[in-house]
């Protein structure tokens, strides 16, 4: 099929029942054309009136006008601004290239991760599921309105779990909100309940997605999200202590005078308290900070660089206190997390992932956070690390911690 705008002189035969015009010579702009017998939109101008006609081209190739309703029809009356607008519309493809992101829970922490994978247009269709039609549909619509400047992505909010059709990615951040000072462990009850209903629901209509939890707790919640879903274990990953990674980073990066991006820094283990802190693996451009202090994050270290992990763990509840609950980090990590996984940028971070058999001391199965290369697949790789003695018998803590947790749960989840 061509397309055509030009002006044209030629004799155009217009039949209207028994009227006819012969050897008109009108100027006419033709906007579409094709061979055959296949219908003419011709713009014509005659008599400083405008009129719009639908013609078609016979076999002798004459125009005649198609079972016109009147005379001469004018554009105003058509009826239909976008089929006028709109000269053809182009068919969707089922095959097209359409990244579809589901996020179960639409509170603040929702919200958050919501608004930061949209900013990096990681998603051209995002479904926001709760339980609550009308917060998940008003948040959505709040969001839609300027979906313009975040690249014309499809937002919906709903409880339909149907709506997670076909999706990429599918994150969960449906539970109890977390309160100061709480034990995480005491929210596991009520959130394993959720995780029921919710993750056989959405992997139902999503089988060939990746599952990212973020609710807490968030290792233990991993471990439940794997066997409700029957995944395998490298598509389901957990936030772990990828936030807790970049937060120990930010106040080493304070503490230096430098930017945090210049900084290579990782926590493992549990995400909570009992997290570890690799202090030896600490540098700055490559030079790790404990060839100058050898005493680095120990208690004899004159500089009270063990103090940075105790704000990193402290830090949700100083957030809690402060504004009510802790979102903005947790969510743009999150969004990380996905833009690894649709992008396949096979980055390395420190997230919650599956541990048969822990190789740090416990020979128990449980998800539990270290360095891991992120991709499409999810979890694609461990990377391998010399921690010292003490790093290994404080992983061997936090591992047993996990365990003791989630071992009363054990038998529910199978």
């Amino acid at each position: 099929m061509t397309i055509h705008a030009f002006h044209l002189f030629l004799s155009v035969k217009i039949c209207q029942g028994s009227e006819s015009v012969r050897n008109s010579r009108e100027i006419v702009k033709i906007l579409h054309t094709c061979h055959g017998e296949s219908p003419v939109i011709i713009y014509s101008i005659k008599s400083e009136e405008r009129v719009c006609s639908v013609l078609y081209r016979n076999k002798d190739y004459g125009y005649e006008k198609m079972q016109p309703d009147s005379k001469k029809k004018s554009i105003d009356s058509r009826g239909n601004t976008a089929t006028f607008l709109l000269t053809k519309h182009a068919e969707f493809s089922s095959n097209g290239h359409r990244v579809k992101i589901v996020i179960v829970g639409s509170g603040h922490t929702g919200v958050a991760i919501a608004i930061a994978i949209l900013f990096k247009r990681l998603a051209s269709e995002l479904i926001l599921i709760d339980t609550n039609e009308d917060l998940a549909k008003a948040e959505a619509e709040d969001i839609g309105q300027a979906a313009g400047f975040l690249g014309n992505p499809r937002i919906i909010g709903t409880k339909d779990y149907s709506f997670a059709r076909d999706a990429a990615v599918c994150v969960f951040t449906a539970g109890t909100q977390v309160e100061k000072d709480q034990d995480q462990h005491s929210m596991l009850e009520p959130n394993i309940e959720i995780f029921k209903m919710a993750v056989p629901n959405v992997c139902k209509y999503a089988p060939n997605s990746i599952i990212v939890i973020v609710t807490s707790p968030v290792d233990i919640m991993s471990y439940a999200a794997m066997k409700l879903s029957g995944f395998p274990p490298n598509r389901v990953i957990g936030l772990g202590t990828f936030l807790d990674s970049i937060r120990f980073q930010y106040f080493i990066a304070q503490k230096l005078g430098l930017s945090a991006n210049s900084v290579q820094a990782l926590v493992i283990g549990e995400s909570g308290p009992s997290s570890v802190p690799v202090w030896s693996a600490v540098a700055v451009m490559g030079m790790k900070l404990k060839e100058i202090n050898k005493e680095i994050g120990q208690k004899t270290d004159p500089e009270g660089w063990g103090e940075l992990h105790e704000k990193v763990a402290n830090c949700d509840n100083d957030l809690i206190d402060k504004k009510g609950h802790s979102n903005w980090g947790v969510g743009i990590c999150a969004a990380e997390i996905v833009d690894a996984i649709v992008r396949n940028t096979c980055a390395c971070l420190t997230v919650s992932t599956f541990v048969k058999g822990c190789r740090h001391g416990l020979e128990k199965d449980v998800f539990m956070s270290l360095p891991c290369v992120v991709g499409r697949n999810g979890v694609q790789s461990y990377i391998r690390h010399l921690y010292t003695t003490e790093e290994q018998e404080l992983m061997t803590k936090s591992c047993r911690a996990i365990y003791e947790a989630q071992k009363p749960y054990l038998d529910r989840l199978e």
